[in-house]
C-alpha cells in the first residue's frame, strides 16, 4: 500500500511537466480564511487558514489542500485528491492526513491501527446544472468502530446551487447510512445516590446509526479584481444529529 501511494504521488508531481499547451492543462490556486472549520457536520476548530492547489487535464484532476488552525489544539490536516469525471459522473480517491495522531507526525506513515495518521476515502457521484449527489466511503487507514471492527464510514451528500438576489447560493444535506468510526473513553459520573461510577461513552465521526448529520446554507458574493476572484461567503452549518449549529464567515483569494 505504501509503495502504491508513493508511486502515485510521484507520478502526479511529474504530470504537469509532460503536458504541452494544446493539452488544455488548467491550474488554479486558492487561499481561504474561515472563522470556523466545519466539515460534514463535524466541528474541527476555530479560525483557520486553508491554502489549495488544483490541476486538471482532460477530466483528470489533482487537488491538494491543507488546514492550519490559529489555535494549536484545533485540527491541522493535509488532504490530497485524485479524481476523474466525464458525462457528469465522477470518481476519486482522497488521502486525509491529520497532524497529531502519530506521535512522530510522520506524513509517509501508513501503518494500521489507531495511530495511523491517514484515512483513504473512495468517492463516486454525479453532477449536473441542477445539483450533485456524492457518496464517500473510508476504505483504509484510521477508520474503526468503537468495538474495534472496520467501520467503512460513509457519507452521502446532496448539493443544490442557485442564484438569487445577486448572490450564489448552495444548499446541502448529508447523511450517514450506518455506524461510523468512533472512539470510546472513560468518564466518572455521579449517580442519583451520590456515588461515583465509571461509564464508557462513544464519539462517532458521523453518527452511531442512520442519521442526518449535516444541513447547510451558504451565500457567496464574488468580487473580481485584476487576475483574481475574491469570494466572500456566510454559511449556516448545522448538525441535526448533535443538535448543534454554527455560523461561518469566510473569504478566499482565487487565481483566474
Amino acid at each position: 500500500m505504501r509503495k502504491m501511494i508513493l508511486g502515485a504521488l510521484t507520478a502526479l508531481l511529474m504530470f504537469p511537466s509532460s503536458l504541452s499547451a494544446q493539452d488544455q492543462f488548467e491550474a488554479s490556486a486558492k487561499a481561504s480564511l474561515v472563522s470556523r472549520y466545519m466539515w460534514r457536520g463535524c466541528d474541527l476548530g476555530g479560525i483557520s487558514l486553508q491554502p489549495e492547489v488544483n490541476l486538471a487535464w482532460k477530466g483528470l484532476a489533482f487537488n491538494t489542500m491543507a488546514t492550519t488552525a490559529f489555535n494549536k489544539d484545533d485540527t491541522n490536516d493535509i488532504d490530497v485528491t485524485l479524481s476523474y469525471s466525464r458525462w457528469g459522473i465522477n470518481i476519486g480517491v482522497t488521502d486525509y492526513w491529520t497532524y497529531g495522531i502519530d506521535d512522530k507526525n510522520r506524513y509517509f506513515y501508513y501503518g494500521g491501527g489507531y495511530n495511523c495518521p491517514h484515512q483513504l476515502e473512495a468517492n463516486i457521484g454525479y453532477t449536473c446544472k441542477y445539483g450533485s449527489i456524492q457518496a464517500y466511503t473510508m476504505v483504509y487507514g484510521n477508520d474503526y468502530k468503537i468495538d474495534g471492527n472496520r467501520a467503512y464510514s460513509t457519507f452521502v451528500e446532496l448539493s443544490i446551487p442557485f442564484r438569487a438576489g445577486g448572490l450564489d447560493w448552495d444548499v446541502r444535506a448529508g447523511i450517514t447510512p450506518m455506524e461510523s468510526a468512533g472512539t470510546s473513553y472513560k468518564e466518572i459520573v455521579l449517580t442519583d445516590e451520590g456515588l461515583t461510577k465509571t461509564v464508557y461513552r462513544g464519539d462517532w465521526l458521523y453518527g452511531e446509526s442512520f442519521t442526518c448529520n449535516m444541513a447547510s446554507v451558504r451565500a457567496t458574493k464574488t468580487i473580481s479584481c485584476k487576475g483574481f476572484d475574491v469570494p466572500v461567503f456566510v454559511e449556516l452549518h448545522a448538525n441535526p444529529y448533535l443538535q448543534r449549529a454554527n455560523f461561518i464567515l469566510g473569504i478566499s483569494i482565487t487565481t483566474k
